[in-house]
């Protein structure tokens, strides 16, 4: 049963990031950056309001930690900066994760936050090959697999099962965790063998001087060569900044720039109901 303050808690924390995934899924994947400001003000006042003492400490560090991990994907372009301060926001309003509404296993105290990127995370691995193979599949897109791909996505997935195995003999594990690693185990290894048709269908390929700051470049699907001669003008990397735009928009050498990325502050959101009703996943997969 939730306390009141934590009622309070988990209605901010559950109407905010629904207005998240809704810019991101209806704006472009752009998510204003006033609001994002004005969230991490909710954000601190919740944490203010609500906690103090050793809580308020914990709550201020995990947020802290979280954000300077967010920086550091951000500039080597693994995450939107969108998302990074979004993460920031969630810990500031729940720093530990609470008992679960529809699950009885306990938690350790791990830290909320832990629990939605575990969460999101798995929400977006299960959903990007469905969605760029089936529901988003570009007409004429014929990037078929290698045997290379085909042979490391067996591997993963032989991997993933002795991964199953182990757990079952040790720890133990669940049919809820045992259906839960078979479909990780499933999707991961589609994702491998189709990997360069799910990321064609990421990016669009345009020229330097369309470039925006923030934007991703997929610079796995660039050969060698167009990356030394952008690294002769700028110093050149996943993430577009000022400078790099500045530095290489007279090239007419076309990139691949991720403008039709998946939205995930909607995976966080979904990762955000997950942990609330069933906790931890990786908890509920040794424990339930």
């Amino acid at each position: 049963m939730l306390l009141f303050y934590q009622i309070v808690e988990v209605a901010v924390l559950l109407v905010i990031a629904f207005v998240y995934a809704i810019f991101d899924v209806f704006n472009n994947r752009n998510v204003p950056n006033l609001f994002v400001y004005f969230t991490l003000i909710i954000g601190l006042a919740v944490a203010l309001i609500f906690n103090s003492g050793q809580l308020l400490l914990l709550d201020l560090g995990i947020a802290a930690i979280i954000a300077l991990l967010g920086y550091l994907l951000y500039r080597f372009g693994f995450l939107g900066g969108g998302d990074a301060l979004e993460f920031v926001f969630v810990s500031l309003v729940l720093p530990l994760q609470l008992e679960p509404l529809w699950s009885s296993t306990y938690q350790f105290n791990v830290p909320f936050i832990i629990s939605v990127m575990i969460a999101a995370g798995y929400t977006a691995l299960v959903f990007i090959p469905i969605y760029y193979l089936g529901l988003r599949r570009k007409a004429g897109e014929k990037a078929a697999p290698t045997m290379k791909n085909v042979a490391l996505g067996a591997l993963f997935f032989a991997a993933y099962m002795i991964f199953l195995l182990v757990l079952k003999f040790t720890v133990g594990i669940s049919l809820i965790g045992i259906g839960l690693i078979l479909i990780l185990a499933l999707v991961s290894s589609v994702t491998i063998i189709y990997e360069k048709r799910i990321y064609l269908g990421m990016v669009s390929f345009i020229y330097p001087k369309e470039l925006e700051e923030g934007d991703m470049i997929a610079v796995n699907l660039m050969s060698g060569g167009d990356i030394g001669a952008f690294n002769k003008k700028t110093r050149f990397g996943r993430l577009a900044t000022k400078k790099m735009i500045s530095d290489i928009k007279g090239m007419k050498v076309k990139l691949p720039v991720y403008r039709d990325s998946v939205p995930f502050s909607l995976f966080i959101f979904i990762g955000i109901i997950i942990s609330l009703l069933f906790g931890n996943l990786i908890l509920a997969i040794v424990n339930l």
